[in-house]
């Protein structure tokens, strides 16, 4: 990750704009740029698009860039897009400081093939005349950066699946689904048209690879599903550590999703009020409308719920049950008890912490999911009545 959080240069002009939407929270800015002053060590593990610089793509951005005399760059090519926590325009000296502080939502976005084509020092010895380049800043997108990421960088995303999948590096997947129920439901590659995406299979399991991220909270498991998916890259050979407790981890995905409305009914006493009527989770008249994909199918079709429980609530309660995942010296895991009856033992509480949290994040599903410390909340509550109980039961 790059270290660096603060970048000053200078632009030919700038423009700020205010979200329409959320005018206090979110803005944009617009900037010129000679290419000759952009920084040479902007973050890029913000962009999913992996560079290749001999491609038709880079190949047609080097010679709008390189093989006219006449400066239209900035015109020809969509330029940069960066995330940021903020940006400040020294009007009088014409310098633009951008801050940046979280490595996994700041940094540049969309227009990688650009910025490496244009910061190139054998390029920019053989430019005619000087080039500029458009930039686009946004800032207070954190919480939508994964959607922004995705549609600024339309086959992004499913690019880096498909090239591990074609590259035999998504093998220990397919080993740890075979013989589940949703083992022919899952998408590998870009466009394949099947219900499971591999990126929420790999977050799952990711969940559960405690020798990865410890005793930290792996919430990025629910939001950043590009982060998560090149965390299984870069450990990808220690995820076949998970075989044995692999089913299990996707039967208790569904399981916390099927009976969340009768623990949120037992601990609320209609305090919330009625589950369906929350606008958080979906409902459409008590139909069940809403597929449980890792369960075995009834008459051809997946089983269907009436309520649909946000993964915003369903990331954290199954995080925290990593507790009862205990690796061995070689890293293979096991349960240290049977994971459905012990989730049935603490779900009331577990459903009674997240509905509290969801209530002071203002009934928003996706702030719950990313918020660290409901995260740690509820991993503390397993941990505390784990090792209770096998205290009570050495005594």
């Amino acid at each position: 990750m790059a270290k660096k959080k603060s970048f000053t240069f200078k632009v030919e002009s700038f423009r700020k704009l205010p979200d329409p939407n959320a005018p206090d929270d979110r803005e944009r800015y617009f900037a010129i740029c000679d290419t000759r002053n952009l920084p040479l060590d902007l973050p890029m593990e913000t962009n999913p698009r992996e560079q290749n610089l001999n491609s038709k793509v880079a190949k047609k951005i080097r010679e709008g860039f390189l093989g006219t005399e006449n400066p239209l760059f900035h015109l020809l090519n969509r330029g940069l897009l960066i995330s940021a926590k903020s940006a400040n325009f020294d009007n009088h000296a014409g310098l633009l400081t951008i801050e940046m502080t979280d490595p996994w939502r700041h940094g540049l976005v969309d227009g990688g093939h650009t910025y490496k084509i244009v910061t190139s020092e054998e390029n920019g010895d053989r430019l005619p005349v000087a080039q500029y380049i458009t930039l686009e800043i946004i800032t207070g997108v954190e919480d939508d950066f994964e959607a922004i990421a995705g549609a600024r960088n339309t086959s992004v995303q499913v690019k880096q699946k498909s090239l591990a999948e074609l590259e035999g590096r998504l093998d220990i997947v397919h080993e740890l689904v075979k013989g589940t129920p949703f083992e022919d439901d899952i998408a590998y590659v870009e466009n394949e048209d099947k219900p499971i995406d591999v990126e929420t299979v790999v977050a799952l399991l990711t969940l559960f690879h405690t020798q990865i991220h410890g005793e930290a909270q792996p919430w990025y498991t629910y939001s950043i599903k590009a982060r998560t998916l090149q965390v299984y890259l870069d450990h990808e050979e220690s995820f076949s550590g998970l075989t044995v407790i692999a089913p299990k981890i996707f039967e208790l995905h569904d399981h916390i999703k099927r009976t969340f409305p009768e623990h949120y009914k037992s601990v609320t006493g209609g305090s919330f009020g009625r589950l369906g009527a929350l606008k958080e989770i979906g409902y459409k008249d008590g139909k069940l409308t809403y597929p449980l994909y890792f369960s075995p199918k009834k008459n051809g079709d997946f089983e269907r719920v009436a309520h649909d429980i946000p993964g915003g609530f369903v990331y954290p309660i199954l995080g925290a049950m990593r507790v009862l995942a205990e690796p061995n010296s070689k890293g293979k895991y096991k349960w240290a008890t049977e994971p459905i009856s012990f989730y049935n033992s603490v779900a009331s509480k577990l459903v009674e912490l997240t509905m509290l949290a969801s209530g002071e994040f203002g009934r928003n599903a996706m702030a719950v999911g990313k918020s660290p410390r409901h995260w740690e909340g509820l991993y503390s509550h397993v941990a505390a009545t784990y090792f209770k109980n096998r205290s009570g039961a050495g005594d």
